[in-house]
């Protein structure tokens, strides 16, 4: 056991881990692909990415579907038959309107998010992590051979390393991490909620529909009383609307929340656990080494001798 503790401390051992570090980390920063995927960036990354456009292809129901429940409401908004009675179509509409408005760019910003998302895997942004890993590594084996009094090689390698690995894994990690939380916590929910939504869209177009034929209805041997018949129906129509909307609005408002959950507080999370996670697998190597406490200097023999 000393041999091999003699040996591990010996300068020929030092010199050879200095020269197989500095290696290591030119061979990151020059093939940095072929790095890729031997440490399975390349499948994680990959893999990130399909997820990615799965969720892209799910919310883009649910948005088409917002978009016709938004342009019905601003088809039946716009619809008017005299004076007066556009304003109280409009003031029936208006506030569902504005929620399914507000709702349609909440996913737009969604979609914004996701879209960086992706930007940020396919473009392989995030292979600079592994140069930024390789050079620290450099600076390890630079440390070993060479001592700097003005810069710390040792901490600086660990610190480069160490943020060089959370750059390129912690993003396409966090998303496949997302994934199985959203699977496992919210699938169900956003099933619920998007039948809800879906169904307060058919029927949003079957009154669309109504409500524009009723403009056929006016008869001109009696204007003033088919206009009355029809202004009636076109108010129970809208009144109809509005009371389903307000039926559906916990539907929106929650998918929204989901959305919006997923997208921020899930890949959050997962950053968090996959930080302390690596930063307890490294062995903490953002910590500077511990100082050491000098010894004291050895008393004069007149203040032994006292």
């Amino acid at each position: 056991m000393s041999t091999v503790r003699e040996f591990l401390s010996s300068k020929q051992f030092r010199i050879a881990s200095a020269i197989v570090l500095i290696a290591l980390g030119l061979l990151c920063i020059a093939k940095t692909p072929w790095v890729a995927d031997v440490t399975y960036y390349t499948a994680i990354n990959d893999r990130a990415v399909e997820l990615i456009d799965e969720t892209l292809e799910r919310d883009t129901l649910t948005f088409l579907v917002i978009t016709g429940i938004k342009t019905s409401l601003a088809m039946i908004e716009g619809s008017n038959v005299g004076v007066g009675f556009e304003l109280q179509v409009g003031d029936v509409v208006q506030p569902a309107y504005d929620y399914v408005d507000f709702f349609w760019r909440a996913f737009l910003y969604a979609f914004m998010v996701l879209g960086f998302y992706q930007l940020l895997l396919e473009t392989e942004m995030l292979l600079l992590g592994l140069v930024l890993a390789g050079i620290g590594i450099v600076f390890l084996g630079i440390h070993l051979l060479v001592t700097i009094p003005q810069i710390d090689l040792r901490l600086w390698g660990r610190r480069c390393f160490l943020a060089g690995v959370l750059i390129a894994y912690v993003a396409p990690l966090s998303l496949i991490a997302t994934d199985s939380l959203s699977d496992r916590y919210t699938s169900t929910l956003k099933e619920k909620h998007y039948a809800t939504i879906s169904a307060f869209d058919n029927q949003l177009q079957g009154s669309a529909v109504q409500f524009l034929a009723l403009k056929n209805q006016i008869s001109i041997l009696q204007p003033s009383a088919s206009i009355e018949n029809m202004q009636n129906g076109m108010l129970r129509i809208v009144n109809s609307i509005g009371e389903t909307f307000k039926l559906s609005l916990l539907a929106f408002l929650y998918y929204v929340l989901i959305i919006l959950f997923e997208l921020l507080f899930f890949p959050l999370l997962s950053a968090v656990v996959l930080y302390k996670f690596t930063l307890f697998a490294l062995g903490r190597l953002v910590a500077p080494p511990a100082p050491q406490t000098p010894p004291s200097a050895p008393m004069a023999p007149a203040e032994a001798a006292s």
